[in-house]
């Protein structure tokens, strides 16, 4: 005997169940390839580098305490600027201080580290020294850190961080290349 309680699948039943997973299949198979985006190695300068890149130097490599990122210490930043290894030791500073960018942050690329004043129109090739006064001495530095000549990169794709510092309350922008 046939009763409502016990009927089998019909066929729109069927259609239904079926178009919604495929729909959802579809989703899955569009948007799973960028869910590994941040982990993938690009050929192409990745603006998640260089933001790592600006936001591990104003905020761990040359910050004068971890509990306030973006003031410098003036010693770091001229030990990080001369590739002074004693100096950075001297002043207590990250180990890796006078280590190439590139390499500390396993970066592939070429970049480029340049602090400059905040209205700068192009910091990149037009870089004014600073003089800066640590507790070691005063110190004329030129403060762009580069691991290629900046002129190569006009050919390739390059991605821009940057981040506001102070260096003995005197304001800065801290901008990062990476190509």
């Amino acid at each position: 005997m046939w009763d409502e309680e016990s009927r089998a699948q019909t066929p729109i039943d069927f259609a239904v169940g079926a178009g919604v997973f495929l729909l959802t299949l579809a989703f899955v198979i569009a948007f799973a390839p960028t869910l590994f985006d941040p982990f993938s190695v690009a050929e192409t300068a990745s603006p998640l580098v260089s933001d790592r890149v600006a936001a591990g130097v104003a905020g761990d490599l040359l910050a004068a305490s971890p509990a306030e990122p973006g003031v410098l210490s003036p010693a770091c930043t001229v030990a990080f600027f001369e590739s002074d290894a004693a100096l950075g030791s001297d002043a207590d500073c990250h180990p890796a201080v006078a280590e190439s960018p590139a390499t500390h942050f396993g970066i592939d690329g070429d970049v480029q580290v340049v602090i400059h004043a905040p209205d700068e129109r192009n910091p990149s090739t037009s870089v004014s020294n600073l003089s800066i006064t640590t507790r070691h001495g005063q110190f004329d530095v030129e403060p762009n850190r580069t691991t290629a000549d900046p002129a190569d990169a006009a050919a390739e794709d390059v991605t821009v961080s940057q981040r506001l510092v102070s260096i003995d309350g005197t304001q800065y922008r801290l901008t990062v290349w990476v190509w």
